[in-house]
């Protein structure tokens, strides 16, 4: 892969593993028609639980692209019956569990997520073993046997001072990093400078992205954190508006998915970013620029918005498909307009 526009500033490491460093829940969604104000009570129309995390749903829909044992994943559970349960969903995907840690009596992380009619979302999430990974857990023989293994890494909303072990030790080997701070960024710039340092591609949304540089147009906000970490590409995500990617040498907004050309609708956008991202991660590990790589994500993004499940990624075949039958549409309306 050239690492001209790509934000890649060393030699990447070949055919290695990609792993993704961040939260593992079990999300218990509330689906409603609408949701309650301050006092009010609405009616439930269903009760689901799926595997969740932001950065175990990453690790998944990168392996339903890239196949089986080519993804890992690095977080922590604790010693309660859903870390089993977690652990079993991770390795029926495929995924690499060596890095998973168990935190002695703590409970494993859970999110609360109530969905409207429209499929916009409101989390209530318990961190539990998830807040409580320390750097000196990336030093046991699994997490540093994924690490050493690892050509790409997804660092997310994992705490800080673990985000920077990690990512500096990635630097080190050679392997090229994502970061994807979500949450983090309430912390600020200059708390995160340092792992920004060590990345090749800062991928956050709209509001993330604003409260991180301070800037409130989003060209302009790239632009300052591209400007800031020299070599590094900034990737900002707006849901079904699409995204807008910003590298040394090039800016350009990439438009949402229209679903409606596809006969499908949202019903529930939890997980949307997250599918975006793994997919973004699994073709730029394949050797695709980021423009390429989030062409395929913003089409990711909105098809797990047409699942009820927080996991529901696409496959790779599913994506090949849905791409296709998207550009016949397209082919089929200009030659009309011609």
């Amino acid at each position: 892969m050239s690492t001209k526009g790509s934000g890649s500033r060393n030699k990447p490491k070949s055919k290695g593993l990609l792993t993704v460093i961040g939260n593992i829940n079990w999300d218990v969604s509330i689906f409603e028609d609408s949701f309650a104000g301050l006092g009010d009570e609405v009616p439930i129309k269903d009760v689901e639980e799926f595997s969740g995390g932001k950065g175990a749903n990453v690790a998944v829909a990168a392996a339903r692209v890239l196949g089986r044992g080519r993804t890992a994943f690095i977080g922590a559970l604790g010693t309660d019956e859903i870390a089993a349960r977690q652990l079993r969903e991770l390795r029926k995907e495929g995924i690499a569990t060596d890095g998973v840690v168990i935190i002695e009596g703590a409970v494993s992380g859970r999110a609360y997520i109530l969905v409207n009619r429209e499929g916009r979302k409101s989390i209530h999430s318990h961190f539990g073993a998830n807040a409580l990974i320390r750097p000196s857990h990336l030093e046991m023989a699994g997490p540093a046997r994924a690490l050493s293994r690892t050509s790409l890494l997804v660092v997310m909303d994992t705490p800080t001072d673990v985000a920077l072990t990690a990512t500096r030790r990635a630097r080190h080997s050679g392997a090229r990093v994502i970061y994807s701070p979500g949450v983090r960024t309430r912390e600020g710039h200059e708390a995160l400078a340092g792992i920004l340092d060590n990345a090749d591609v800062l991928v956050l949304d709209r509001t993330e992205l604003i409260r991180l540089s301070r800037e409130t147009n989003e060209i302009q906000a790239s632009r300052h954190l591209q400007r800031a970490r020299l070599g590094m590409t900034v990737v900002a995500t707006s849901g079904k508006g699409g995204c807008l990617v910003v590298s040394e040498d090039r800016t350009a907004r990439l438009e949402g998915v229209n679903l409606p050309l596809l006969k499908m609708k949202a019903v529930n956008s939890t997980g949307s970013g997250d599918a975006f991202l793994g997919v973004f991660a699994s073709y730029l590990s394949e050797g695709s620029d980021v423009f390429e790589a989030a062409k395929w994500a913003n089409l990711a993004g909105a098809l797990k918005a047409t699942r009820y499940e927080t996991r529901g990624s696409p496959t790779k075949s599913e994506l090949q498909a849905a791409m296709m039958k998207l550009g016949t549409i397209t082919a089929r309306k200009t030659s009309q307009q011609n």
